[in-house]
């Protein structure tokens, strides 16, 4: 399996559960044990005049968190982190909306065999879930948007504190936040960028 070392521009057109490579959470990732990788396109029409998408799933997660000058191996390393926690909540909250007990007991079993390395173990685990919950990777990709989206808001929460008091910065922050709540991201993230110019 191949893992390229340049971010690509947008944070997740694609989502995989994670597998034995980091880009994932990225928009190329890598194919999964005996399946394909996923091909989730855009499918919102929200869409400016020059052609920039507004949709969430197009926006490149550093731009909108305003660290875009990271070195690459910063960038992979976030990546990583970021796809860890999805999935670490997914096996913790949602798995057992989703799962008979009986395999819940199967999960378990899956989960405490003793593997090589940790990615084996995710690599089997998922293996087992896609046969279980069809929707698998529909589920991830709602919860790597969620996550997305989360934290945008909470780096303008952290700005309104900094900025307590200087009201034409609380002014853009109000902007940036009511584009986001519109869904119009990459207005959102450019106007929350223009504090740092």
């Amino acid at each position: 399996m191949n893992t390229t070392s340049t971010i690509p521009q947008s944070y997740i057109d694609e989502y995989a559960p994670p597998s034995v490579s980091s880009s994932a959470i990225t928009n190329t990732p890598p194919a999964m044990t005996n399946t394909p990788a996923p091909t989730i396109t855009s499918k919102s029409s929200t869409a400016t005049v020059a052609g920039t998408s507004e949709a969430l799933e197009d926006q490149n997660i550093f731009v909108m968190l305003g660290v875009n000058d990271g070195t690459d191996e910063e960038k992979e390393s976030f990546l990583d982190e970021l796809q860890q926690v999805i999935w670490e909540d997914f096996l913790e909250y949602d798995v057992k909306l989703l799962i008979t007990a009986e395999e819940a007991s199967e999960l378990q079993k899956i989960s405490t065999a003793q593997y090589s390395n940790d990615l084996e173990k995710q690599e089997k685990i998922i293996v087992y879930l896609e046969k279980l919950i069809p929707d698998l990777e529909d589920i991830m990709l709602e919860k790597a948007l969620e996550l997305k989206s989360d934290l945008f808001f909470e780096r303008i929460a952290g700005l309104r504190e900094y900025y307590n008091g200087e009201l034409d910065k609380l002014q853009i922050l109000t902007t940036a936040e009511s584009l986001a709540k519109s869904d119009q991201w990459s207005a959102a993230s450019t106007s929350l960028n223009s504090l740092s110019n």
